[in-house]
């Protein structure tokens, strides 16, 4: 079933991904300061949509290791915690 599924979405995918590199082959000119490069304007599209997924996740495992530092500072507060009543059972009963 899932491979059904995964070929029911790889297909149209394909077919969007050829249509548009067709559509869009044409060479445009990147100025890069110094350095003038003639490519695709397709290629140029999808190097820029790679460059920014691997920015975003880049940003999304920066927070996942913030919050996973968080959690164990949690844990360790909680565990500090759970020895808390009996030291005050221990006070009052004094």
């Amino acid at each position: 079933m899932i491979r059904f599924i995964s070929l029911l979405v790889s297909i149209p995918l394909v077919i969007f991904i050829a249509a548009f590199t067709y559509n869009n082959a044409q060479l445009v000119t990147v100025d890069l300061f110094t350095l003038q490069i003639k490519i695709p304007l397709a290629l140029l599209l999808l190097l820029t949509l790679l460059v920014g997924i691997m920015i975003g996740f880049f940003f999304n495992i920066m927070a996942l290791l913030s919050l996973k530092k968080k959690q164990a500072f949690l844990a360790r507060k909680q565990a500090a915690l759970k020895d808390l009543p009996e030291v005050l059972n221990k006070s009052e009963t004094k």
